[in-house]
C-alpha cells in the first residue's frame, strides 16, 4: 500500500476519485479545505494560538534581534 498526495485541478477529477473511493478501490484519508479568497492571513490566522503564547513568541523574537544587533 502506498499514500500519495494529489492535487485535483476540476470537478471531474474529484468526481472519479470519489467513484473510485466508493468502488473500495482507494481511500481519501483526508481533503483539504480551499483557501478563503479575499480574507487576510491575519485575520484567516487570528487567535489559532493562545494570546499568553504569541505574546511570548514576540518577545523571543525581540530577544534574538537584540542578540544579534549587540556588538561582539
Amino acid at each position: 500500500m502506498e499514500t500519495l498526495l494529489i492535487e485535483v485541478h476540476d470537478q471531474n477529477s474529484l468526481n472519479l476519485l470519489q467513484d473510485l473511493e466508493a468502488l473500495g478501490i482507494i481511500q481519501v484519508l483526508q481533503r483539504t479545505p480551499k483557501p478563503v479568497s479575499g480574507q487576510k492571513l491575519s485575520e484567516r490566522f487570528a487567535g489559532s494560538i493562545p494570546k499568553e503564547e504569541g505574546e511570548a513568541l514576540n518577545r523571543y523574537i525581540a530577544q534574538s534581534r537584540n542578540e544579534w544587533e549587540r556588538p561582539i
